[in-house]
């Protein structure tokens, strides 16, 4: 049995620039997970790399609030996947939107905190930090999801180009404008770091506490010019926590996961 006869799709979940995810029965172990697939038709080489990155670096962190990833393989006719845990729930997107209670969305943004830390603890930055990429549970758990654009540390094997040397995107700007660091924005990838991850998590602390996304834009022409402002703070501990974090400065934020942890945990 190959790598894709073990896995039936069951039908379409999800779909974005990554790739489409389906519901899949692995016959092997008899359960239900979640297959995202690659076309390798019109997949350019840099979409390859973050793709193979998306399921080594997490499958490297096992975390409580990091998605498990369970295999990873081609199709016959060259595709990429990979397989990991199919978790019933909403994005904390969703639950932005809708009428969830504060107090389980700062539980969910603590877990977020834990699963960013032990990553920075690792020496793995996220780099798109976004309520979509955070899923919700049925029973409450967490997940860091769509890890294609996090930098590994020396130590994490990860892709490889045809020379052996590590792939690299440096130079590009990528992420998420509503939550992007100054430094990500401008592609100043020698100043991002952990602080650059704490700028998105309190990004996403700030649309909890107040409805909206601290900077928005529709375009990074738009975004650019508006890097060094900081939005109108939300109220409470919670807002001066998000404001700090939101800081257009990587030295002037919690320099890490583990110390923005202590501060929410503060606070909360």
């Amino acid at each position: 049995m190959t790598d894709e006869d073990r896995y039936e799709l069951l039908g379409e979940i999800g779909r974005g620039a990554g790739g489409v995810i389906y519901r899949a029965r692995d016959r092997d172990l008899g359960r239900d997970v979640a297959f995202k697939l690659l076309r390798r038709e019109g997949s350019s080489l840099d979409a390859r790399v973050r793709f193979v990155a998306e399921a080594q670096i997490p499958a490297q962190l096992e975390h409580p609030n990091i998605i498990p990833i369970h295999d990873v393989g081609r199709t016959r006719d060259g595709s990429l996947f990979y397989v990991m845990k199919l978790v019933q729930g909403q994005t904390l997107k969703e639950h932005l939107n809708g009428r969830s209670p504060r107090s389980d969305l700062i539980h969910a943004m603590l877990q977020v905190a834990r699963g960013i830390a032990f990553a920075h603890h690792r020496g793995v930055i996220h780099r798109d930090l976004k309520p979509s990429n955070v899923m919700i549970g049925l029973f409450g758990e967490v997940l860091i999801l769509d890890w294609g654009l996090a930098r590994p540390a020396r130590g994490l094997s990860t892709a490889r180009d045809e020379h052996g040397g590590m792939m690299t995107l440096d130079g590009d700007v990528l992420g998420s404008l509503g939550y992007m660091a100054p430094e990500q924005a401008r592609g100043e990838v020698h100043r991002q770091g952990p602080p650059t991850d704490v700028h998105a998590f309190g990004g996403v602390l700030y649309e909890l506490l107040t409805g909206r996304p601290p900077r928005h834009s529709r375009t990074l022409a738009e975004l650019v010019p508006r890097l060094n402002e900081l939005p109108e703070p939300a109220p409470g501990p919670l807002g001066a926590l998000a404001s700090r974090c939101l800081a257009p400065e990587p030295g002037a934020r919690p320099q890490s996961g583990a110390e923005l942890l202590a501060l929410l945990e503060r606070v909360t």
